[in-house]
């Protein structure tokens, strides 16, 4: 209510209207206020969908597919090893995220923060960075479609796969949040199910519930052995390195968070929940995957190297069908591409609302064109949308390509964006706590949340990821290796990153007379948007307090 109305409301008193009614009235309009807030069309996600968003986007076809190459390289205990070293380095991003996501939860997320806390066109040139590794991905699971029906016919044209995606992503995103959310996260369920049911599957067939009952248990660690190939300290290093490498393009979830945070219900009592849920993910899907694939199959079996060799079609080159295969198992490979096809047809989808927001931010920060910023009646930027799909369209330079040249394309192009995005995180995130701490800030109750083991996990990922990045081209430099298409895929990423950054930096220098290179510490903005923010997580609990829950939001309460 304005201050105005309320100066009304008073006259109306001092002309005889009972102040007690005059009262109450005024704290009705505000409630509806409030109300109004909490009811945000544009805040549509609740915390079922925020987790099962986190699960989408960062589950696909990798983990069930893809999975069999580091196996083949690195042996079982050396997967494990190079997806476990990479799960911690996500962990510790997400310990960054978690402060400054639910101190701030605003569209845009980590993007805003980058130029929020560190400088206007580090912000720039790292939204820019990621959209473009959105965009790779949403090519990579619709070329992943195509691949995947190829298990049982070839002579469906792949135009007509890539369409029919298109087409039914545009249908999903360009609703409501909400409209999103709610097929997200029935088709999300689909994926737990899946990576439950390989689980079991595992279990099962190792103590012998199999068709020619062979109790195998953990046979492929000790023969061939749990590193492939010849047991020696550059071959054992060589192969951790690939799985490591593996797993920055395999393993994601809470830069997903941050980023829908700002579409995001009562975002302060659904997000801290959602970032601490990533170590569960970690454990339950990642680790636990590396530790069943090396349980059902060898990193010598010739079907799996063969497979992989001629660039099987779906999940024929799944370490997991090889080995119902291989025990004589009917029906249960069908099953597995088919629950494989509609996960990545959600990966696929969640890529493609996190790259329309991306780049919704980017508008609204000036940084993108102005018309980017449009929206229709249920608060979904509609254009970005459609820019977003129609970037898409690349994925029919498989049709002239070939589809596993054009799939390698992608996954080199991703997981070295990926590296400079987590590489831009952890800095972002050393910024914040260096403004905190010079405003008097940091130990005083400011922030809603605290992630572990602060400032050790920002220094952690801020280590690792241009480790990583600088050494994920090592093959290149051996003798007759090099190749000028791997290095650009490779290395390009940093490359298009510094010219986005310097090319802004000069246009602020030149244009607009700003030549400070980075925000100081103590200039740092911790006020804007905090008191909309404390206004929106009142009404929210407010709301829920005056509704109580019925047993099916107790139940996903419980669950989620």
């Amino acid at each position: 209510m304005s201050y105005e109305a309320k100066e009304k409301n008073l006259e109306d008193y001092s002309a005889g209207e009972p102040q007690q009614t005059v009262t109450d009235e005024i704290n009705h309009q505000d409630a509806d206020v409030n109300l109004a807030l909490a009811d945000d069309p544009h805040r549509g996600l609740r915390m079922r969908h925020v987790q099962l968003i986190a699960i989408s986007g960062s589950i696909g076809s990798a983990l069930f597919v893809s999975i069999g190459n580091p196996l083949t390289s690195a042996g079982p205990l050396g997967l494990i090893l190079g997806v476990a070293i990479w799960c911690a380095v996500v962990w510790a991003a997400s310990n960054c995220l978690i402060e400054m996501t639910c101190l701030l939860p605003v569209d845009g997320g980590f993007i805003h923060y980058a130029g929020r806390f560190v400088d206007h066109s580090f912000g720039m040139a790292l939204g820019w960075n990621y959209v473009i590794t959105q965009l790779a991905l949403i090519c990579f699971e619709l070329v992943s479609l195509n691949v995947i029906v190829e298990y049982w016919t070839t002579t469906l044209h792949p135009a007509i796969i890539i369409s029919v995606g298109l087409v039914a992503f545009f249908i999903i995103q360009i609703w409501s949040v909400r409209w999103f959310g709610e097929i997200e996260f029935y088709i999300s369920i689909t994926k737990v199910f899946l990576m439950i049911g390989l689980t079991l599957y595992t279990f099962i067939a190792m103590v012998g519930g199999n068709p020619i009952h062979d109790k195998f248990g953990f046979r492929y660690w000790k023969t061939p052995g749990p590193f492939a190939g010849e047991v020696n300290f550059r071959k054992v290093l060589t192969g951790i390195f690939d799985s490591l490498s593996w797993a920055t393009f395999a393993v994601v979830g809470p830069d997903y968070i941050s980023l829908i945070a700002g579409e995001v219900k009562n975002p302060r009592r659904i997000l801290p929940k959602a970032f601490n849920s990533t170590i569960y993910r970690i454990l339950c899907f990642y680790l636990t995957g590396a530790l069943c694939v090396g349980i059902v199959s060898s990193s010598t079996d010739e079907s799996l190297l063969g497979a992989i060799a001629a660039g099987a079609p779906g999940a024929a080159k799944s370490p997991y069908v090889i080995s119902m295969n291989r025990l004589g198992i009917p029906v249960l490979p069908s099953l597995v591409n088919a629950l494989i096809l509609i996960s990545i047809f959600s990966t696929g989808n969640s890529f493609t609302f996190v790259a329309s927001r991306s780049l919704f931010s980017l508008a609204q920060k000036g940084q993108a064109p102005a018309i980017l910023k449009r929206v229709n009646k249920q608060g979904v930027p509609w254009v970005a949308v459609c820019v977003t799909l129609a970037f898409g369209c690349l994925s029919y330079l498989s049709v002239s390509s070939g589809t596993v040249k054009v799939l390698n394309w992608w996954i080199n192009l991703v997981g070295a964006a990926q590296l400079v995005s987590w590489t831009c995180i952890a800095i972002t995130y050393l910024r914040f706590r260096k403004g905190l701490k010079a405003q008097n800030l940091l130990n005083t109750g400011y922030l809603p949340v605290k992630g572990y083991l602060q400032p050790f996990s920002g220094w952690y990922v801020l280590v690792w990821s241009p480790i990583v990045f600088f050494f994920s081209g090592y093959y290149l430099f051996y003798p007759g290796s090099f190749a000028g298409p791997d290095f650009v895929f490779a290395y390009g990423s940093i490359f298009l990153f510094l010219a986005i950054y310097i090319g802004s930096k000069i246009y602020q220098t030149v244009r607009m007379n700003q030549k400070q290179f980075i925000i100081p510490a103590d200039q740092i903005d911790f006020v804007s948007d905090i008191d909309h923010i404390d206004a929106l997580t009142q009404a929210s609990e407010a709301k829920r307090a005056r509704k109580p829950q019925n047993l099916g939001q107790k139940i996903s309460d419980f669950f989620f």
